[in-house]
């Protein structure tokens, strides 16, 4: 028997989306696309309608993927299960780690995690490039706990999966 989650990233389609990002200074979206050579373009261009319907579902509301759930495939980078099985385990790692030692800081964390390999001092480097991978490592970790503590909070309130903060309603 398998698993929902060993499928989030599979794609309904022929044509698979390896990148989309909304563009910042014009309403619009870049979708790129691999499409294998046996498709024809009849089905591509129905496929590719696919999607853009799916994107336009997406972002008439909320921006849920609960709102658009065939989408997913569009943000299994994103949105996965070992993206989200990570952050929990990170959260609740710093949580663990805080209750025991409170002074532990956050670079502490990433570097026995080993979050950001980049941010991983080494023998030999100098004391400022230990402390800009210090002050990196902690950046990283940050994100990590938002992410993760943000996705915990809305989906307390029946909003899964969002990473970002939800602003209350008036």
């Amino acid at each position: 028997m398998s698993k929902g989650h060993e499928y989030f990233s599979e794609s309904i389609t022929t044509l698979q989306v390896t990148l989309f990002v909304k563009r910042k200074n014009i309403d619009a979206y870049q979708i790129t696309v691999d499409a294998f050579q046996d498709v024809s373009s009849q089905l591509a261009g129905k496929e590719f309608g696919f999607w853009l319907d799916q994107i336009c579902l997406l972002n008439a509301k909320e921006g849920l993927l609960s709102e658009a759930p065939l989408s997913w495939p569009i943000f299994r980078n994103r949105i996965s299960y070992n993206a989200i099985s990570q952050l929990l385990s990170i959260v609740e790692t710093h949580e663990q780690i805080i209750r025991n030692a409170p002074e532990t800081k956050l670079w502490q964390i990433g570097e026995q995690l080993k979050l950001n390999p980049k941010a991983m001092p080494k023998f030999g480097d100098f004391p400022i490039d230990i402390a800009d991978k210090h002050k990196a490592m902690g950046q990283t970790v940050s994100n990590y706990l938002r992410k993760g503590s943000c996705l915990v909070k809305n989906a307390g309130i029946g909003i899964f999966p969002k990473y970002g903060i939800i602003s209350p309603r008036i």
